[in-house]
């Protein structure tokens, strides 16, 4: 009996504590925020994450650094044998 009147009383502490806050402009109820992370990436985790409390979840997003580096690696792998040729036989040792 003495658990279960420290649990109520616990609770009833927990209720009256005000964990919100405003960050980038939003008013949210606690300060808990995933950042982008794989977990991130799939909605089913969004959604757990908020199930778990999250007020916020920080989504990946797609960035011209992004789209700059996939441009180049790109570039990269489809010219990379540009420069040999048939007759290149100074890439075999003497």
């Amino acid at each position: 009996m003495c658990s279960q009147a420290l649990q109520e009383k616990k609770k009833n502490i927990m209720s009256k504590i005000d964990l919100s806050t405003h960050y980038l402009g939003m008013n949210l109820k606690n300060p808990i925020v995933p950042s982008a992370s794989p977990l991130t990436r799939d909605i089913g985790n969004a959604k757990k994450m908020e199930d778990a409390g999250a007020s916020a979840i920080v989504m990946y997003s797609l960035f011209e650094e992004q789209i700059t580096h996939e441009a180049l690696e790109l570039y990269h792998h489809t010219s990379y044998h540009e420069d040999t040729h048939a007759e290149a036989l100074t890439y075999f040792p003497e």
